[in-house]
């Protein structure tokens, strides 16, 4: 079997040539805001903004069923719409309250001023047991002063009160990573590093200034509201009928990463809820990758997703979807031609596609271990 990024009955070639207008590998994909924190297959904020300035006007509601990051939100807020996302994960909804949140002058200078007390009061401070996560295997993936320089961090953001806070633990959560035993964001792997607690101080702090760098950008006059609901996306019953005007997301692709996996240490350490965020997860890659594995239940759910997203959204409403296709049990599975099909069955018709070409060195997943190289653009209305 040829191992390739897309399998559709459309014309690829064609497909590939017109979705040139969603590629912009020559723009800058990371302010503002956008680089706070990683997260895998994350969509660039160009593909939400063009789609919310195309198919939506100022004052509509836009709605991101699987938030990630914030980035839809984000960019629906700069650009005047109300925005709701939902999320299972507690990392998404944490980053997306950070990103999207209203600061004012004496809160950015809130940010400001941690860095200078990480210096002087984050070495003096004592571990804090009761803040470390009661699990077995953190002394495999975090070495013992590290736990206990990140107890007494986790300390210090504790003290400070929203929105700093949940900026502060945003910023956190997205050094865990680089300062335990964990190869990458993408590859759930130990590897054997030297960390030491000043390492601790020194990545939370680069990535502190680049914050507080970009955040007056978002620190605008009439940016328009955000929620952010922590909600399985198959049941939304807080959207009202017809309310939503264009949404715009990108699904979990179907057996290519287990969200809640690649987050665990960062789900334990901010107290998110685990069980939520897998068990209800979609489309995860340890359950499609078992023997004799079928794509069967992953359009199932989908497909509940899909009915909600029929409900909430106005008559002559848009729907942008940007998902790649996938390999099971070593079948391809057209996943942009399946979807196509199932709103099709709910009454919701395709009016255009393209296919997108991944930046080779901008890519939200890992490179070297990935075959994504195309992803579909899929645009429906109601």
């Amino acid at each position: 079997m040829l191992r390739k990024a897309i399998y559709t009955t459309e014309d690829e070639q064609y497909l590939i040539e017109i979705g040139k207008e969603w590629n912009f590998h020559t723009e800058n994909t990371q302010e503002p805001l956008h680089s706070l924190h990683p997260y895998p297959a994350k969509f660039i904020p160009q593909i939400p903004r063009k789609a919310i300035e195309n198919w939506s006007k100022e004052g509509e509601l836009v709605y991101d069923p699987f938030v990630g990051c914030g980035t839809t939100l984000l960019e629906a807020s700069l650009l005047g719409r109300n925005s709701i996302g939902t999320d299972n994960n507690s990392v998404a909804i944490l980053v997306s309250k950070a990103k999207t949140a209203f600061y004012n002058s004496s809160e950015f200078d809130a940010l400001c001023n941690f860095s200078s007390e990480i210096d002087l009061i984050l070495p003096n401070i004592k571990p804090r047991p009761d803040l470390i996560p009661q699990n077995k295997n953190f002394l495999y993936w975090f070495s013992p002063e590290v736990i206990d320089r990140l107890s007494a961090l986790k300390q210090m953001i504790l003290e400070k009160s929203e929105p700093v806070q949940s900026m502060l633990f945003a910023i956190f959560s997205s050094i865990l990573v680089k300062v335990s035993f964990q190869d990458s964001d993408t590859r759930y792997a130990k590897v054997d590093r030297t960390v030491r607690p000043t390492d601790i101080d020194r990545v939370f702090k680069v990535k502190l200034a680049q914050v507080i760098n970009q955040l007056p950008e978002i620190m605008v006059p009439n940016r328009s509201p955000v929620s952010v609901y922590q909600a399985d996306a198959r049941n939304i019953p807080f959207i009202k009928t017809n309310s939503v005007s264009l949404i715009v997301t990108s699904p979990p692709y179907l057996n290519a990463y287990d969200y809640h996996k690649y987050h665990r240490q960062r789900l334990h350490w901010i107290d998110g809820n685990i069980e939520f965020a897998r068990n209800i997860e979609i489309g995860s890659h340890d359950e499609f990758t078992k023997p004799n594995a079928k794509p069967d239940q992953y359009f199932v759910d989908m497909d509940a997703c899909f009915a909600e997203w029929v409900r909430v959204l106005e008559n002559n409403g848009h729907c942008v979807v940007v998902v790649g296709d996938a390999i099971v049990n070593k079948e391809p599975i057209p996943v942009g031609d399946m979807f196509v099909k199932l709103m099709k069955n709910r009454g919701v018709e395709l009016e255009k596609r393209w296919i997108r070409t991944l930046h080779a060195t901008k890519r939200a997943f890992n490179i070297q271990n990935s075959r994504i190289t195309h992803e579909h653009v899929l645009l429906f209305r109601k």
